[in-house]
């Protein structure tokens, strides 16, 4: 389960709660993110290539998890987006993120994309902890970041295209920050609300106990 922060402070956890509530994202940024998705996803299967770079982190313990969930034991060795679509369980959850962020990015032409955002990314949190999925605090961010990079590493494929993952100090190519912030702040959006749909399923699994 997530980290407590640390030393409980009420501001720190007063900006997540409103972090949780807000996108803030402009019309412009919303464009980056529907645009830049339909041209990954074209480059490469997201999902797969999330899967596997999970399955790569040893700081996620993913591959302990899909071994459990899958019955088969994967091995020390590093998995390419191929060999996830090879397995059924792995190629499921790839799948299923796909699913999620196609429908998450379908919203946000709408009025009210951030709630229909945060309720989507609730669920998808709460189904985490139903399914025992169980998250440290560095989980989530090594989900956030492999996510990312996954992202920007479909959009590299394009030899005309040129980006680089927002924050990070080796630069993939060239390309618009615009769109990596765009895209920080959205999936930093999804995974603080992931985050509070866990931890309030888990309360919840703990009061009816």
């Amino acid at each position: 389960m997530a980290a407590r922060v640390a030393n409980g402070s009420p501001m720190v956890e007063a900006d997540e709660a409103s972090n949780c509530r807000s996108m803030n994202l402009t019309a412009a940024e919303r464009q980056h993110i529907c645009r830049s998705w339909e041209k990954a996803s074209s480059q490469a299967d997201i999902g797969c290539e999330l899967v596997a770079r999970l399955l790569n982190d040893n700081r996620t313990r993913f591959r302990a998890l899909l071994e459990c969930k899958s019955g088969n034991l994967l091995g020390s060795g590093n998995y390419t987006p191929e060999d996830v679509n090879k397995m059924a369980r792995a190629r499921s959850v790839a799948s299923g993120v796909n699913t999620f962020f196609n429908k998450a990015i379908s919203k946000l032409n709408d009025e009210n994309y951030a709630d229909e955002i945060q309720t989507l990314s609730l669920q998808l949190g709460a189904m985490h902890f139903r399914m025992k999925v169980w998250f440290q605090a560095e989980n989530w961010l090594c989900v956030k970041n492999c996510l990312l990079e996954s992202v920007v590493a479909a959009l590299t494929k394009d030899p005309k295209a040129s980006y680089a993952l927002c924050g990070a100090s080796k630069r993939v190519l060239n390309v618009d920050k615009s769109v990596t912030q765009a895209w920080f702040k959205f999936v930093q959006f999804i995974i603080q609300n992931m985050k509070k749909g866990f931890l309030a399923e888990a309360l919840n699994a703990d009061g009816q106990r």
